[in-house]
């Protein structure tokens, strides 16, 4: 690898470390567990690749094969990252939370779904169209969880939003990269993962300030409270939230009892 690639997986390195620390000494990983198993997924990943390109080369069909693979477990664990924040934040709302639990349940499920109709036995075809999918699938709910939030005023901890920030910023970048630079620019492949690298970085120093910052204490807790409790709930949330969160419990109830 050139030196200014070295350096950056080093830097890389330091900060993931330095995060995934924070969150341990913080005890963090009890409120959220699936953004501690990414940082940590994150963090094996990157010594796994830095060791395989020292000893084998960055070319090398073992770095091309470890790294697609883990690129897929890596996504994996960020889309259910992208999915404990969103809990964390809606779970409250039992109606609201139930539907974008199926949201993100069929988007997950529809990226799968055409990463194998697409990707045939071309394995690396394959990986690349899921890691497209799911990006493509956490930076639409993403977006469209920050203007519901903002709509409906939802209360939501400025260290929650900005690991949120992090999350669907570098989720449209990859997409970006899987969907146009990997297909009309591979001559530039080299560049690309460069900046790739600087990406990552950056969404990593926004994610770490965000870790530091992070009380569990103030996390909210998510309790699925019965119907009567809502209206002590009022307080709390506009009407125009309380409206849907109940017409949406009512709807997917009545589903679930099959009568509609």
């Amino acid at each position: 690898m050139a030196d200014t690639v070295k350096i950056l997986w080093a830097l890389g390195i330091g900060i993931q470390l330095a995060v995934f620390l924070t969150m341990t000494g913080k005890k963090l990983y009890r409120d959220f567990p699936a953004i501690f198993f990414y940082l940590l997924i994150g963090l094996v990943q990157t010594l796994i690749m830095y060791a395989i390109y020292a000893v084998k080369g960055y070319g090398s069909w073992t770095a091309y094969w470890v790294g697609w693979t883990s690129q897929a477990i890596v996504v994996i664990a960020r889309w259910v990252a992208v999915c404990e924040l969103c809990r964390n934040a809606l779970g409250q709302f039992q109606g609201i939370w139930a539907l974008t639990w199926r949201v993100l349940a069929v988007l997950g499920s529809l990226a799968l779904f055409v990463a194998l109709a697409l990707g045939g036995h071309d394995f690396v075809r394959l990986i690349s169209t899921f890691d497209l999918g799911l990006e493509l699938s956490m930076a639409t709910v993403l977006v469209g969880f920050f203007i519901f939030a903002q709509y409906y005023r939802v209360s939501i901890q400025e260290s929650l939003r900005s690991i949120g920030v992090a999350f669907c910023l570098y989720s449209i970048f990859r997409a970006f990269n899987d969907l146009v630079l990997q297909t009309f620019l591979r001559k530039y492949a080299n560049t690309w993962n460069l900046v790739d690298e600087v990406t990552y970085i950056a969404t990593l120093t926004l994610l770490g300030s965000a870790v530091y910052v992070l009380r569990s204490e103030t996390v909210r807790k998510v309790v699925l409270l019965p119907r009567t409790a809502y209206a002590d709930l009022a307080p709390q949330m506009n009407e125009r939230l309380k409206a849907l969160n109940e017409r949406l419990d009512d709807l997917l109830r009545s589903k679930e009892a099959g009568k509609l």
